[in-house]
């Protein structure tokens, strides 16, 4: 999915492929689909998952026994949108290209990835749509939860360790 950071095994089992490749947002009806629409060039968008959880750690999942239904994963409810205003900067933008890093093994015992997993860090500032506000949110039904997009200016992408070890950056000019 578009939008979430994620891993997977690369080179037979050998390596960790950390990758995360921003979404297309421009044409969301969250974006462009109001009566005061941004002249933006371009809009990448990042899910954050579990944006209810307050921990930077993965959570230790438990098992109910009385809960009989396999439970799905819950749809995203908040993203970032880094902007790029028309006439600005491409410096930054990845036009669909995904921030990927590779983990290689040390020596040749084999890559175990970390139990607390990696962490995708995103750095930058609040920016605002043109109404002024900062987040806008919709949902397609009053039962629904919204989603909401904060608009954002990225100064920062990075792959961490659960730990805070950087593994890899990426910084616009």
């Amino acid at each position: 999915m578009s939008g979430v950071a994620g891993w997977s095994w690369g080179d037979e089992g050998k390596t960790i492929v950390l990758n995360m490749t921003p979404g297309d947002w421009a044409g969301s009806a969250l974006i462009a689909g109001s009566a005061d629409a941004p002249d933006w060039e371009a809009v990448e968008g990042f899910w954050i998952p579990r944006p209810w959880m307050e921990s930077e750690r993965c959570p230790t999942v438990q098992g109910d026994p009385l809960q009989t239904a396999n439970i799905g994963a819950a749809p995203q409810t908040l993203g970032l949108a880094a902007i790029f205003e028309a006439g600005g900067s491409r410096i930054g933008r990845r036009n669909g290209r995904a921030y990927m890093f590779t983990i290689r093994p040390e020596g040749e015992a084999p890559l175990k990835p970390p139990p607390q997993g990696y962490r995708l860090i995103l750095a930058g500032r609040i920016a605002s749509y043109p109404n002024g506000r900062a987040i806008r949110c919709g949902a397609p039904g009053p039962d629904q939860r919204p989603v909401c997009v904060v608009a954002t200016k990225l100064d920062r992408v990075a792959f961490e360790e659960a730990d805070g070890t950087m593994l890899s950056e990426w910084r616009p000019g």
